[in-house]
């Protein structure tokens, strides 16, 4: 079965100012330092843990997206209930992600994990599981 998926990208733009607000603390920072290069230690300092916070905090929903792209749709399904699982006993992490994953998604981890999963079981003729949960 050919199932196409779905490519939702919501921005929160109040999250994006955040993020923003954050790079120019960590520029003038490294100015008010006496940092020659402050603007290139900011940059630098911002995609280390930008990028580091994204590969390792959601590994479960990456795993998931991967397997999804790849139609391992059973492998998928497992790694987005791990994922709904870990966000809910750490809702805290969800909530702040604009600084603990450097998200500015408008969608939580946990709702992009039951998104995820319900494209999984509708692949696998299995939607009726979804609806039993709630």
């Amino acid at each position: 079965m050919n199932t196409q998926q779905p490519n939702i990208s919501s921005i929160n733009f109040f999250a994006l100012a955040l993020q923003a607000a954050f790079l120019f603390l960590l520029y003038i920072g490294f100015d008010y330092s006496g940092s020659d290069e402050s603007a290139l230690w900011a940059g630098m300092i911002y995609l280390v843990l930008a990028y580091g916070l994204r590969y390792f905090v959601p590994i479960h929903h990456r795993k998931g997206l991967r397997e999804l792209k790849q139609g391992n749709y059973e492998e998928a399904l497992k790694h987005f209930e791990k994922s709904y699982e870990y966000f809910s006993a750490h809702p805290w992490i969800d909530f702040f992600r604009v600084f603990t994953m450097f998200s500015a998604s408008k969608l939580s981890y946990r709702e992009m994990a039951m998104m995820n999963k319900y494209i999984c079981l509708e692949a696998l003729g299995r939607v009726e599981e979804f609806y039993k949960e709630f």
